[in-house]
């Protein structure tokens, strides 16, 4: 009986907490997919792997640990405070991932010379943003931008610039090189590949690409693309004349 009583409590508990968990979860997945990395940057920027780590640790962590101190024989107010403190500290390594996320949340996709490039919270220097264009100078909280990143003029930013991407600051990592996108627009556009190459390397991309040119009203052999590149992932974004507006992004490397 004593056996049968110990084993439900600890089962109860732990499963009331759990159940809980998992909502709190789906209300953070909404914010994190649906706010800070929507489709495709979860893939792109790494988002659901550092997401499903935060869940398995919080989740699985803290219902296990209210299972542990639900004994039956433990006075109502001491498994109150043991069962407290444990949700003080779930909320608080959920706070810390959600820290370390929004640190990794993409905010810019740069067109970057020959290539997209996925800048994310982390890559900026805070004071650095001073530098930036005006309208640039906030990070964005709701999905990334898009942008271009230009090489500077001035022959000695010039070195400095080549200096810093050879230690790993690329141009769209450097605030002050931010432009509006559809100033770079056409270089973007003259800089993109026909998108006749990507077929040619991989022939099974011919339905996503048929799709993208039919919202576009336009053929698919009229579209081109670029590179996208980031810390987690090497895509393609597919771009459309005569704008070189941005209709889709494919899971394939465009460096061949």
């Amino acid at each position: 009986m004593v056996r049968t009583l110990f084993s439900n409590r600890r089962l109860n508990a732990g499963a009331l907490h759990l159940m809980a968990s998992i909502a709190l979860a789906a209300l953070v997945s909404a914010l994190v997919f649906g706010v800070w990395y929507p489709a495709p940057y979860a893939v792109v920027a790494g988002g659901t792997s550092l997401f499903f780590l935060l869940v398995s640790v919080d989740v699985v962590m803290g219902p296990a640990l209210t299972a542990v101190v639900a004994s039956p024989v433990k006075p109502v107010a001491e498994f109150r405070r043991d069962f407290a403190l444990i949700v003080a500290l779930q909320l608080a390594a959920l706070g810390y991932g959600l820290y370390t996320m929004a640190l990794a949340r993409p905010v810019y996709m740069a067109f970057e010379v020959d290539r997209m490039h996925v800048v994310v919270a982390a890559d900026i220097e805070p004071a650095a943003l001073a530098e930036a264009p005006p309208a640039l100078r906030s990070l964005p909280w709701f999905g990334p931008r898009l942008i271009a990143a230009v090489k500077p003029a001035d022959p000695a930013e010039q070195l400095k610039s080549i200096d810093m991407g050879m230690a790993g600051i690329d141009l769209a990592m450097v605030p002050r090189n931010w432009r509006d996108y559809a100033s770079q627009a056409p270089a973007a556009w003259n800089a993109a590949k026909p998108v006749a190459r990507l077929l040619a390397r991989y022939p099974a991309l011919t339905s996503e690409l048929n799709a993208f040119a039919a919202a576009q009203g336009q053929p698919a052999q009229a579209l081109r693309y670029l590179p996208l590149v980031s810390r987690h992932a090497s895509w393609v974004t597919v771009l459309a004349g005569p704008d070189a507006r941005v209709v889709g992004h494919l899971p394939v490397d465009g460096f061949f």
